[in-house]
């Protein structure tokens, strides 16, 4: 069901849209919270290139950039984790 909202949010929107990166957040949430970091991690690190991208053309920041900012480095300490 995520990934079909990411595939429609993409289709509706453009893939540069602040919509996907929330779409894709929602995906990446969804794989680190059944374990999967790794497939999560270049989802989020998608996310925040659209957000980073979209906050620069506004000249403010995203109001959820923050938030995905905390998410990319939850999963990158359980990525860390998992190898230790």
């Amino acid at each position: 069901m995520f990934r079909e909202a990411l595939a429609i949010a993409e289709a509706a929107f453009g893939e540069h849209h602040p919509i996907v990166a929330s779409r894709l957040n929602n995906l990446a949430g969804l794989l680190h919270d059944t374990n999967r970091n790794e497939d999560a991690e270049p989802l989020l690190r998608r996310a925040l290139d659209i957000l980073d991208s979209s906050s620069a053309n506004a000249k403010h920041e995203h109001p959820r950039l923050e938030l995905l900012k905390a998410n990319y480095q939850t999963i990158l300490r359980a990525m860390a984790d998992e190898r230790d």
